[in-house]
């Protein structure tokens, strides 16, 4: 009788321990990731380490796409205006690389020793589409440097994100995912006169690795094309009332390629450059 009046309590109790065990989890994996629900990891072929021994990769974790209202000033005419200002906040930490031994082969790579340690500068360019399955560029935005707009973010995300400048500086050493210490770097993009039409855009992210290739354009001439990071998001919201939750993820990010000094042929791609002929 005493067994089975204590089987309730007791069932109970492990109930009781089981969901508050999974609520620590969802709270402890919320903590880390602080809503970073995107990775890039750092990862290099083969091919590349061969080519490039040298080769340094961030893993680069994102963020939505978010916005914010900022007095920005207007450089043709020196007045200060609230404009919407869209954002996107990440965290980068380098990681070890590695690929197949070496074995008496020379790097495809030979550019002069740079100057100093390599350095950690980050790029990031907006491009906005049409529609879903365009590859033709409507706008093709730079990161821009918004003071006031890093105020109201570093508010908004309760820690020190920095702008394309302030986060320069030498790569760090390779970070193990293992380790106890993980030395994030904080940023945040900014970019203001975008469409607020734009449903379809995607951001490069440049600088995050140092890993490079030799190519020839159609004319023979010799292009160097650098490893960058892409994430598609899509927008479907409305430019009279626009909030945050708008946007969305639109796959996982990936690792392409793209020449110095992207045109607005080649930041979309090969494949796409031909559609953009067509039209000019």
């Amino acid at each position: 009788m005493r067994l089975n009046s204590m089987l309730p309590r007791t069932i109970r109790a492990l109930a009781f321990s089981a969901i508050v065990t999974v609520g620590l989890g969802d709270v402890s994996h919320a903590q880390i990731s602080r809503g970073f629900d995107r990775t890039l990891p750092a990862t290099a072929t083969n091919d590349e380490m061969v080519r490039q021994p040298d080769a340094w990769v961030m893993e680069v974790q994102l963020k939505k796409m978010r916005m914010v209202w900022a007095e920005v000033v207007d450089e043709a005419t020196g007045e200060t205006r609230q404009e919407e200002v869209w954002y996107l906040p990440w965290r980068a930490i380098r990681r070890p690389v590695s690929g197949r031994p070496v074995e008496d082969i020379a790097a495809v790579n030979a550019l002069d020793p740079i100057p100093g340690p390599p350095q950690f500068v980050p790029e990031f360019t907006l491009v906005t589409f049409d529609g879903p399955d365009s590859q033709v560029p409507a706008q093709i935005i730079p990161d821009e440097i918004l003071p006031s707009a890093m105020v109201k973010i570093r508010e908004i995300e309760r820690a020190n994100h920095l702008n394309m400048v302030a986060v320069d500086q030498d790569v760090p050493e390779a970070v193990s995912p293992n380790a106890e210490d993980q030395p994030w770097i904080y940023g945040a993009a900014t970019w203001r006169g975008v469409n607020p039409d734009t449903d379809y855009f995607k951001v490069i992210l440049g600088g995050f690795t140092n890993i490079y290739e030799r190519r020839t354009d159609p004319a023979g001439n010799p292009e160097l094309w650098r490893k960058v990071g892409e994430q598609r998001y899509t927008r479907p919201g409305d430019r009279y009332d626009p909030t945050i939750i708008e946007f969305n993820f639109s796959g996982e990010p990936y690792w392409t390629y793209q020449p110095d000094e992207p045109t607005k042929e080649t930041v979309v791609g090969e494949q796409a450059a031909r559609a953009i002929r067509q039209f000019h």
